[in-house]
């Protein structure tokens, strides 16, 4: 896929239920998903869990987002670009 139309997702809460099943469907369907969850356990768990189903255009960020200085280990996760969100963290 041309880099001009790679599709990216960053699902917050995405380490079970609603949100670890939008990670899914996305992944699944193409896109470059980000998941972020508060708990650092749970969300690699969640990552593993994907990359267990064949998914490997996922990554994890362990994020809490009540404030906007939350949104930091997101934007120094992504280097000079969207593109590179996949391959930092694990």
């Amino acid at each position: 896929m041309a880099e001009a139309t790679k599709r990216y997702a960053v699902v917050t809460g995405a380490n079970r239920g609603i949100g670890l099943e939008i990670c899914r469907q996305l992944a699944a369907n193409g896109v470059i998903v980000v998941l972020t969850a508060r708990n650092e356990k749970m969300g690699v768990e969640a990552l593993e869990n994907l990359k267990g189903s064949g998914l490997s255009n996922v990554g994890f960020i362990n994020l809490m987002l009540g404030t906007l200085l939350a949104l930091l280990p997101l934007q120094t996760s992504s280097k000079p670009s969207l593109g590179s969100l996949i391959s930092w963290y694990r």
